[in-house]
């Protein structure tokens, strides 16, 4: 599913006028500096919030996909186990017939009679036999006709549970797009100025040329996924839970980057954390993925140079800027190949 971009800041003619949202008044140029810093601060605990709600999202995204397979599969194993026990039980009905019609023996007149005792003895070894395998039958039927039953429940069990899964998922939609479109609101009436300021509190965005990295001794694999990663920089825009080509939200971008050489990566920050093997901060490479915040929901990715590319926020969508400069707490980095 693509979603719509929830922020877009038009920088040109921003209206100075107050508008009463969510408790207080964001300010005109000319009002107390401190309405503007609490609307500066609302719209960062706005997107902090929706950034954590949209990790929730791709976290559901993929149990309801796992579930989904689970189903799939569990299909295909009930129409092969159905399979199994209808000719289970066509072939019992074959034996209970043969074993009815070898009871027509009257062995104690043959016994006695003039029949031959050597083809009576075969006649009731094969009755024994018949038996033998009547029960046999029976047995494994009903075996895997409790095996069905039991797979049929499961069934049941997970179809329940994807359709709590896609009712969560609808929630969280509804979560991010509310809190989304609450900050744009207080946006789209700040000042040219206040918006400017409200940019750089997430660090300025800096230059980036892939000779920077001419002398890294990445994996070739991870600097094709940079070089993707810095190619969509200048085009592409953040749309939350988006993984391309043209618009990405931060673990989409990633995922986008290493699918371009090969490499497939989850559609979750915290899963994406779990990936590879954990780098130091002095260890960074081009291609290692940089996770932030405690519980993680955000990722970027090293360049080199001592530069990170990020789908940072519906604001500023793809920047290129300097690892120190983006102030969100650090919390690791993993090398996915090399």
């Amino acid at each position: 599913m693509q979603h719509g971009k929830a922020i877009r800041i038009i920088v040109a003619g921003v209206a100075a006028v107050a508008l009463v949202f969510s408790g207080f008044a964001i300010p005109s140029a000319t009002a107390d500096p401190s309405d503007l810093d609490k609307a500066k601060e609302r719209v960062k605990q706005l997107e902090l919030e929706a950034s954590e709600a949209d990790e929730a999202y791709d976290e559901a995204k993929i149990k309801l996909d796992e579930g989904k397979k689970r189903v799939s599969q569990l299909r295909k194993d009930i129409a092969a186990q159905t399979e199994l026990v209808n000719q289970l039980t066509t072939e019992a009905r074959q034996v209970a017939l043969l074993q009815y019609q070898n009871r027509g023996i009257n062995t104690s007149l043959q016994i006695f009679g003039e029949g031959d005792p050597d083809t009576l003895l075969g006649q009731l070894s094969t009755v024994s036999k018949v038996d033998e395998n009547l029960n046999a039958t029976l047995q494994e039927q009903q075996s895997q006709q409790a095996e069905l039953l039991q797979m049929q429940r499961a069934l049941d069990s997970e179809v329940a549970a994807l359709a709590a899964d896609e009712k969560r998922l609808a929630q969280i939609e509804d979560e991010v797009e509310s809190k989304l479109a609450e900050a744009q609101a207080i946006v789209d009436e700040l000042t040219l100025e206040a918006l400017m300021e409200l940019d750089q509190s997430d660090g300025a965005a800096a230059d980036f040329d892939l000779s920077e990295i001419s002398g890294e001794s990445a994996n070739a694999k991870a600097l094709g996924a940079v070089k993707y990663a810095i190619s969509k920089v200048k085009t592409g825009q953040y749309v939350w839970g988006a993984s391309g080509p043209n618009s990405f939200d931060c673990s989409g971008l990633m995922l986008a980057s290493y699918r371009s050489v090969g490499i497939s990566l989850p559609h979750s920050s915290k899963a994406q954390s779990k990936i590879g093997r954990a780098v130091s901060r002095s260890e960074l490479k081009p291609g290692d993925l940089i996770f932030w915040y405690h519980p993680i929901h955000h990722v970027g990715m090293y360049i080199g140079g001592g530069k990170i590319v990020h789908a940072r926020n519906t604001r500023s969508d793809l920047v290129i800027q300097t690892l120190n400069s983006y102030p969100a707490p650090y919390a690791g980095a993993r090398r996915v190949v090399g």
